[in-house]
This record gives structure tokens, sequence and C-alpha cells, in this order.
């Protein structure tokens, strides 16, 4: 063979191979999945209600499934418990803006106890495959929050996802902001949200171990389980595989409690649950978490480990 034409089928080989090998970020029917580079499916962020799913309420915009990293999904999708539960998602229950026509209270999660639910909705703008190299990549979420037609509420949503042996590691960031002054009205859950499976039988954690405090109550934020670095929900599933799921609050948060009971089972440190915040005309909010997966329960210290190198990122 000629050697400039040998040299050229090479490198048209190596080119393909680690064509191959790249993430990708591809449209599905109901929003994107980004695929790792060994095939399996790390997440999907849907924007529309996927057929069959039984959900309810006027939003859809979530990470689901958020997976381990043999490609085992983490989350749930409209559970019978929580038709309005939907993968990792982040929604106000009573959240209120100033607007030029006077104070506009909305409901984004789908409750309706202390706000509207009509005529409030979470919109998809777009969906971005941002950066990635051999082991992370980044996606970047456009949503546009809607009352009464109107657009209230600008989300700007970065994920960035790296693999660490048995571990995926989300490192999730959301900016809101508002033309108009807000307020987050006190909830004891609200806000930033894993919903996990629970087919077969699980357990919460955090650094101290097991946690065995009773459950928390929806009307009463006073009844949250306390501040922490973290929380963990692990599930040894019918199958007989185990996986765990665990979500890291950072401290540029506002201080959170944490919202559980074991018959809904998510990992939710609400900002809201000891008082309201408040937001000034035209000021982004911006919240930073970290989630964790992994094929099996986590070693002791390993979540302590990954805590301790995100909470002391500025």
């Amino acid at each position: 063979m000629d050697r400039r034409l040998f040299l050229g089928t090479l490198a048209a080989a190596r080119s393909l191979r680690a064509e191959r090998k790249a993430w990708t970020f591809a449209p599905t029917r109901n929003g994107k999945t980004l695929t790792a580079p060994d095939g399996h499916t790390v997440l999907s962020y849907l924007t529309s209600k996927p057929e069959g799913i039984p959900l309810a309420g006027n939003s859809v915009c979530c990470f689901h499934p958020l997976t381990t990293p043999s490609g085992e999904p983490v989350t749930d999708i409209a559970p019978p418990d929580h038709r309005d539960h939907r993968g990792a998602f982040f929604a106000w229950g009573n959240i209120e803006f100033d607007r030029p026509t006077g104070k506009k209270p909305g409901d984004f999660w789908g409750w309706g106890r202390y706000a509207p639910v009509k005529d409030r909705v979470i919109q998809n703008r777009e969906l971005l495959f941002t950066r990635s190299n051999a082991k992370s990549a980044t996606i970047t979420v456009h949503n546009d929050w809607m009352l009464e037609g109107e657009k209230v509420l600008a989300e700007a949503t970065t994920a960035s996802v790296r693999m660490d042996k048995d571990t995926n590691i989300y490192d999730l960031t959301f900016r809101f902001q508002s033309d108009g002054a807000f307020t987050i009205h006190q909830l004891a859950f609200t806000g930033f949200v894993v919903r996990c499976r629970k087919d077969g039988q699980y357990f919460m954690s955090n650094a101290k171990g097991k946690v065995a405090l009773p459950d928390c109550n929806a009307t009463k934020p006073e009844l949250n389980w306390p501040a922490e670095n973290w929380y963990s929900h692990t599930n040894v599933l019918e199958s007989g595989k185990t996986v765990a799921t665990a979500l890291i609050d950072h401290p540029g948060n506002p201080k959170s409690t944490w919202h559980y009971t074991k018959q809904i089972s998510f990992l939710n440190p609400c900002v809201s649950a000891q008082g309201p915040v408040s937001v000034g005309e035209g000021k982004p909010l911006t919240l930073r978490y970290r989630v964790l997966t992994r094929d099996g329960a986590f070693p002791t210290g390993l979540v302590d480990k990954y805590s301790a190198e995100f909470r002391k990122r500025a």
C-alpha cells in the first residue's frame, strides 16, 4: 500500500475511534440524552411528558434518569404516591413576584396548597452541549418560568458530569433572575429535589451513619431534619443490586434544613424551610449542589471526601 494512503487510512481510523468514544448529547422524543464514551446513558433531560408516564402537574423539565456508572437509573418519575415528582427537578412551591400590576404568587411544583398552580409552568427554551473532555461533560439548560403567559423568572442551569470508578459525580448550578423582586415563601419542602427509587429496601445516611430521625411533615417546616453537609439514600433493589445516591449542599447556599419521609423517599435541602428568601429586582439567586450516584453502597468516608472537595470551592 502507498505510504501516504496507509497514513491517511490510519489517521481516519483513529479519528473514527475517537469519535465513537466521544460524549454525545443527542435529541430524543422528550428532550436530550447525555451518553458517556463507553456508551451508557449518564442522564436525560426531559422537556415534554413521556408517553405512558402518568406525570401530573403543569411542568415537566427535569433530569431523568440520573444513573450509576453501570447505567442503572437511581431516580423515579411520576411514582404512585406523588405523580408530580419527576427525577431530579427544581420547582418552587410558593413563590411571589413583584410585577407592575401587583404581586403575583405561583406554585410551580404542582401542589397548589399555598399558591395557584393554574397558568404556572416551567418551559424549556434550549438545551446546549457546552463542553467535554475524556472524563467529563457539561450541559446547559435555559428555562422560562411563565405565569399567566408572562415570563417572570429566567433559569440558567449547568450540569457538569464526571465519572470516578464506581461513582458518577454531577455538579449542578442553578441561577435564577427576574426583572422584578421576588420572594420564596417559607415551606417545609421546595427547591431542588432528587426523587429516589424505592423499589426495594432502602435507608438514609449522613456523615454520622444511618439516620433514624422521624419523618418530616409537609406543613410543618420546623420538623425538618437538621442542616447537614449531605444526606444519602441507599437502595437494595428487588433485583438484588445495590445503588446509592447522595446530595451534597454547598455552604454558599442559604442555610437549609432537609425534608424527608420514608413513604416519599427524596433528597431535598430546602432553603426556605427556616423562613422566606427574598431576592431584589434584577439580582441573581445562585444555588449549587453535588449529586453522587454509585453502584453499591458508599464506602465509609467516600461521600465526605467528595463533599469536602465540593464545599471548599468558592
